[in-house]
């Protein structure tokens, strides 16, 4: 009555999408929560904690100096000498005398190591110069 008939031998024409359909949706969610996890190379450092900051938050536009452990100078996860360090800086400053240098050091690192950093910053023309912190948790700041 629909036109054609079918034998019990004819095979079944008809796609079953429920499977495709769980699979991709289980990788999709495997891929986002891996991707989670997935962090920007760069150095771990264990910044001063204060109670008190200052300064806007960072953005894209700053250039962000890291003063490891053993006082070595990083800009995106790249080891600066002094040299390039200053280079990169009077180069910024020669584009944008506002340009912000946001110096995060480890809590351990000389002192002197941060200071050659806020000097060379200041020799190449730059004087806005952050020094981000940690912030104290409220537990620790009542003792």
């Amino acid at each position: 009555m629909h036109g054609t008939s079918r034998d019990d031998d004819d095979p079944v024409v008809e796609l079953n999408l429920i499977p495709l359909i769980d699979i991709s949706l289980t990788l999709l969610i495997i891929l986002m929560v891996t991707s989670a996890f997935i962090k920007k190379p760069g150095m771990a450092l264990k910044l001063p904690a204060t109670q008190t900051r200052e300064g806007a938050p960072e953005t894209n536009r700053d250039l962000v100096v890291l003063v490891a452990k053993d006082g070595r100078f990083f800009v995106d996860s790249k080891i600066q000498s002094d040299e390039t360090l200053r280079i990169r800086m009077t180069s910024l400053a020669t584009r944008n005398k506002q340009a912000r240098v946001l110096l995060k050091g480890d809590r351990d690192v000389p002192y002197g190591r941060v200071m050659r950093a806020m000097d060379l910053a200041r020799l190449s023309g730059l004087t806005r110069v952050v020094l981000p912190t940690d912030p104290t948790p409220p537990a620790a700041a009542a003792r």
